[in-house]
């Protein structure tokens, strides 16, 4: 039997159809309800886009998610625009049913060859152990099925499907890995980046339907192996227009993925 991250390198891969025009197949495996996470359909955008550039590793992409995504056949029809020494630009179109669903902007590079400064004004987050955080369980009907793939770890200020409450900050802190704890590649960065619970869950319960409007995901390097310390944050909500943020640290306390959505808060009537 596959492992999770096999099944997630499957599930991103696609076979050229044409000259940059990519076929693959969006699986349930990653979905949220009745649809495709976004961080899996930009992994398996940002895959092709990867497939049809000089440079290989994904450094920034964002994406503009025109219409709801469904399981199944998916072209990814990539558009290259620059290529300079350090990094390959492009845009992307995923199509599903001959109607293009999302549009990707992306900038790839290959950190083996990276070479430049590294300083950070500010350290990782301060977590609860490993082992004191809580590990959250996995029910038919109220957990994404995208669930069952991750394991996820949060800590004690984080148990939102437990103690949310208005008193609350809309943050969540959690360790984040593959179950079978294989190392986290570039591919699996951008997943994790929208894989965590929407932070305004811990405020206000599970209120409703959270659809993403835009994403940009900027990628930092290869992460050390171990578990991820995730953290996401809302600070405003305007409208039914909210801002989820995220970063990404390592094990050995290096920031490797930040994120930041624009979402549209769908309340429960």
């Amino acid at each position: 039997m596959k492992t999770s991250f096999e099944n997630f390198a499957d599930d991103i891969s696609s076979s050229e159809e044409d000259k940059n025009l990519w076929k693959g197949n969006l699986s349930d495996r990653w979905s949220i309800g009745n649809t495709p996470n976004g961080g899996y359909s930009m992994a398996f955008a940002a895959k092709a886009i990867s497939n049809s550039l000089a440079h290989k590793d994904p450094l920034s992409i964002s994406a503009n998610y025109l219409e709801r995504l469904d399981f199944g056949e998916s072209f990814v029809k990539v558009y290259p625009v620059n290529e300079s020494k350090s990094m390959s630009t492009a845009r992307a179109e995923l199509i599903q049913d001959k109607k293009v669903k999302v549009i990707f902007t992306g900038t790839f590079t290959n950190f083996s060859k990276s070479n430049g400064l590294d300083l950070s004004m500010r350290k990782e987050p301060k977590f609860d152990s490993y082992d004191d955080c809580i590990l959250q369980p996995f029910k038919e009907g109220f957990n994404p099925k995208l669930e069952k793939n991750l394991e996820k770890k949060y800590c004690k200020d984080s148990i939102w499907w437990e103690n949310s409450k208005k008193e609350n900050d809309a943050v969540l802190n959690l360790y984040m890995s593959w179950p079978e704890k294989e190392t986290v590649d570039l591919f699996t960065l951008i997943l994790f980046l929208d894989a965590t619970t929407p932070p305004i869950f811990n405020k206000l319960g599970s209120v409703g339907w959270v659809p993403t409007i835009t994403l940009t995901s900027h990628i930092r390097g290869f992460p050390s192996s171990g578990p991820l310390k995730v953290s996401a944050k809302t600070e405003f909500v305007t409208k039914g227009f909210m801002e989820e943020d995220r970063e990404i640290w390592d094990s050995n306390g290096k920031l490797v993925g930040q994120s930041k959505q624009m979402a549209k808060l769908r309340m429960k009537k």
